[in-house]
């Protein structure tokens, strides 16, 4: 009878245990949202689809703090995290948004982090989750201002247009080139590019063929 006791007890205790460890990691992580979301703007998106949310909170660029275009989600029941990804590629603010378990976000990162996973010890997942992502920034995208959502337009007369024309001033690898060249030597511009545009959806008239987008995206994300 004793022995019945001791392994009910021990049933009980790793029972408590898989759902301590289960109610940490109700977390998910959300891409790809719009730089004008805000948490609250989250926050109302999961509590209508699915209840039950704990916190929001959307990673911000420490120097501009502009959004870094993701966040995460908390959630208090598991019903409630299953349900939230099931919402992935649903629609935010013009945006189809990345919906993924938060932890695997972590653990995909961590093999390449010096940080020991064990570093956090609250209950809350957000600093792990989180300091690989703001490494691993979001790329610099460019878009046809007309097929896809953006967050600046740098076709002309905007401060990032090609003042070089196709014909005029060559063809298209000309204009390019020479648009390379121009800017290289705008020290304002170039500043600019790494604060205005860098990790945003770039838009012009040209993609999906090559313009001078690609020139603007790779000042943007140079370190």
């Amino acid at each position: 009878m004793a022995h019945s006791n001791n392994f009910s007890s021990t049933q009980t205790l790793q029972s408590n245990t898989n759902n301590n460890s289960t109610n940490r990691t109700l977390s998910i992580h959300v891409g790809n949202l719009s730089y004008n979301t805000v948490e609250n703007d989250l926050e109302a998106l999961f509590n209508e689809k699915c209840g039950n949310v704990k916190r929001v909170r959307i990673i911000y660029d420490n120097n501009t703090q502009q959004s870094r275009g993701f966040g995460f989600v908390y959630f208090n029941t598991i019903d409630a995290f299953n349900t939230a990804l099931e919402l992935h590629q649903c629609g935010l603010n013009g945006r189809i948004l990345r919906i993924s378990p938060a932890e695997s976000k972590n653990s995909s990162s961590s093999s390449s982090s010096t940080t020991t996973p064990n570093i956090n010890t609250s209950n809350d997942v957000v600093t792990t989750a989180a300091a690989p992502q703001i490494t691993n920034r979001l790329k610099t995208q460019v878009v046809h201002c007309k097929k896809s959502n953006y967050d600046v337009y740098i076709g002309r007369p905007s401060d990032w247009g090609n003042p070089f024309v196709i014909g005029k001033d060559g063809d298209r690898s000309d204009v390019i080139r020479k648009y390379r060249n121009w800017i290289m030597r705008q020290p304002d511009l170039l500043s600019r590019a790494k604060i205005e545009l860098r990790g945003r959806r770039i838009a012009c008239w040209c993609k999906p063929e090559a313009c001078h987008g690609d020139v603007l995206a790779e000042i943007a994300d140079a370190d």
